[in-house]
């Protein structure tokens, strides 16, 4: 899910395929980021998909659709992820003794 709109800017569109994107502003929080991405990136995700534009491009949240189909289409491709749904959750250990195997676990 992408981040809370009430914290950053956050837009939505539609590719040619007519898959659904959500794009946002992401800034680093740790000097480990590679140098051309310190100055941030936009994030752009769709489903499992997500890629990564760096330098991040003046006036992009006011960007049209089509602008920001082809800031989609310069983005980097980036690790595919997985989605969290409540089940999943269910299998995340909470604890150490919780993981599968743990002494006390299951």
């Amino acid at each position: 899910m992408p981040p809370d709109p009430d914290e950053m800017p956050l837009r939505e569109f539609t590719d040619a395929k007519g898959a659904t994107w959500w794009v946002w502003e992401t800034q680093p929080t740790s000097s480990t980021v590679r140098s051309d991405y310190r100055g941030g990136w936009l994030t752009f995700e769709s489903g499992q998909l997500r890629r990564r534009l760096a330098p991040i491009p003046e006036g992009w949240g006011e960007a049209s659709e089509e602008q920001l189909r082809l800031l989609c289409l310069e983005a980097k491709a980036d690790r595919l992820r997985t989605p969290l749904t409540p089940g999943s959750m269910l299998a995340i250990p909470r604890t150490p003794g919780d993981a599968p195997g743990a002494a006390g676990g299951p």
